[in-house]
């Protein structure tokens, strides 16, 4: 629990201040969304494509690396539900629709749905900061 805390004090630092603005709460909650959504398709980006690496025969290490890379995405992904108080039924619906949905993607054109996510989801797991910095910009454009 206590990793736990600190990583949610990390992502969002925001949360420290006691005396936000309303603008300012609602960042962070457009950020802890958009980063909850960014763990789901990483997750399903991650399970699709090692399943597809096993298909082809690629090697075990690789195959081994994704099947990590989407347990750190699933994980952060139900950490977040739960601050933002999501049923975690609810979450374990979206997070199969999504993986259906990428697969169908993948049946389509796996290159084009690898270019799409790879990169986002490899910076997501190593340096899930970027991403959340990324968010708060995004958010601090829109909501006014």
């Amino acid at each position: 629990m206590k990793k736990f805390i600190i990583i949610f004090f990390i992502f969002f630092p925001t949360t420290l201040i006691a005396n936000e603005s309303p603008k300012d709460k609602k960042i962070a909650k457009y950020v802890m969304e958009n980063i909850q959504k960014d763990y789901v398709n990483c997750y399903s980006f991650y399970k699709v494509a090692a399943e597809s690496f096993k298909k082809a025969g690629k090697e075990k290490s690789l195959i081994d690396s994704l099947e990590q890379s989407a347990d750190v995405a699933l994980k952060y992904n139900y950490d977040l539900g739960e601050i933002m108080g999501l049923n975690p039924e609810v979450m374990a619906q979206m997070t199969k629709d999504k993986v259906e949905n990428f697969v169908n993607l993948a049946n389509k054109d796996f290159s084009s749905l690898a270019k799409k996510y790879g990169l986002v989801c490899k910076n997501l797991v190593e340096n899930p900061e970027q991403r959340t910095d990324y968010w708060e910009k995004q958010g601090k454009k829109i909501i006014k």
